[in-house]
């Protein structure tokens, strides 16, 4: 390897998964890959890792009671695979971490001193921040000679105007509990916006972007201005905005005091209703997942409601920030809904040519794969079918950070 090439060791945590991946940088050449799925959960079927090498693909169901279990067995397949061991064959771990709260502000190499800091933002973001904890502090006890860096989720969202981040509380308050907007999903927005424009071969600073990360768990639609994020649908948590698989998005908060004082709903319950029994959980009953919506378009009423709900929705940010930022020059679609669903995109487009934005039926209907410009050939908007790749991205800032610090 020449001396400036660094092998990063991606680690991308979810409530009950692990995503892995080791990239070259700088070429970033995805050597191999990994995800650990339902781990420390009950299911139907039993937990397993899908490992790929190059073109060997395996499927291995595990023990997985824990995230230790999923890493371990995770760096078992790594050493086999190369016959080396791991800590030798990847240079630093660079971790997915959701929110940081106050304590960091972007991409930072973790020592001894920050675990403390990262401990105190555990409850900020109770699904992702502990799963992400524990492997740091793992690595931080048995992989001592192996930097570490954490890539924050929230680290985009920084450039978000006063005016777009604040709430109408006092600001005494507001100063008091640090309460504003900070918006999530900030790695895959950042990436899809460098890879329109690197396709498109404009500027990113010039560039007016709606990006719509639209996954079948968590969604938000972000505006961005001359390569900076200027307003995130997604709040102080990630339950604002979008309607969400299991997650209300946007709703009137007097409706939850209500709720609370009528009903005599404790906080936890609020939360668990909030979070994990509304959107289109809560709408359709059957499912919290979008596609099984969409199979029953035409002969279930929840169903007609639940999809129409959702698109009103990605609608009422589309329009937003279209004003926000005077009519966009690039609409981008990711993440798995956002890739897989032409019905998604067209309904989302419908009747925005005053926009400027004009889908290509044919284009949107007929998506091969990759990146593709589905935009009608009147359309003002560029519109990207683009997939996203937070383990890419999440490299690119760890070694970008790590060769900083060397040079300093």
């Amino acid at each position: 390897m020449k001396s400036e090439d660094l092998n990063v060791l991606v680690l991308n945590c979810g409530s009950s998964s692990l995503k892995y991946k080791i990239i070259k940088m700088p070429e970033e050449k995805e050597i191999l890959w990994g995800e650990a799925e339902r781990i420390g959960i009950k299911t139907a079927g039993k937990p397993f890792i899908t490992h790929v090498t190059g073109t060997k693909r395996r499927v291995i169901e595990a023990e997985l009671n824990s995230l230790d279990d999923a890493f371990s067995k995770a760096l078992e397949l790594i050493k086999e695979d190369t016959g080396e061991d791991p800590s030798i064959y990847f240079d630093i771990f660079a971790h997915r971490y959701v929110h940081p709260g106050k304590f960091f502000s972007s991409t930072s190499r973790i020592l001894g001193k920050d675990i403390g800091k990262l401990r105190k933002t555990l409850e900020l973001a109770p699904i992702h921040n502990p799963s992400s904890f524990s492997l740091i502090e793992k690595c931080s006890t048995d992989y001592t000679a192996v930097p570490q860096y954490a890539v924050f989720d929230t680290t985009f969202h920084k450039t978000i105007p006063e005016e777009n981040r604040t709430y109408a509380l006092p600001v005494k308050m507001i100063k008091k509990y640090d309460l504003h907007r900070v918006g999530f999903h900030g790695i895959s927005h950042k990436y899809v916006m460098e890879e329109a424009c690197r396709f498109l071969g404009v500027d990113v600073k010039t560039q007016k972007i709606i990006s719509c990360h639209l996954g079948t768990g968590g969604a938000s639609v972000c505006a961005i201005k001359d390569g900076k994020s200027i307003f995130s649908s997604m709040g102080f948590t990630p339950l604002e905005g979008l309607i969400m698989n299991t997650r209300s998005g946007d709703l009137d908060m007097g409706y939850v005091l209500n709720l609370m004082y009528s009903r005599k709903l404790s906080i936890d319950e609020t939360e668990k209703i909030l979070n994990k029994k509304s959107g289109i959980l809560g709408v359709y009953a059957q499912s919290s997942d979008l596609r099984d919506v969409m199979k029953n378009l035409g002969k279930d009423v929840k169903a007609d409601i639940a999809f129409s709900m959702y698109i009103k929705r990605i609608r009422k940010y589309l329009g937003f920030y279209s004003l926000l930022l005077k009519k966009p020059d690039i609409m981008i679609f990711t993440d798995s809904i956002g890739i897989s669903s032409p019905l998604v995109r067209e309904q989302a487009c419908a009747n925005l040519e005053f926009l400027g934005i004009r889908l290509d039926k044919d284009k949107n209907w007929n998506y091969p794969g990759g990146i593709i410009d589905a935009a009608g050939p009147e359309s003002e908007c560029r519109i990207l079918i683009l997939p996203t790749n937070e383990e890419v991205m999440i490299a690119r800032e760890a070694y970008r950070r790590h060769k900083n610090d060397i040079c300093h």
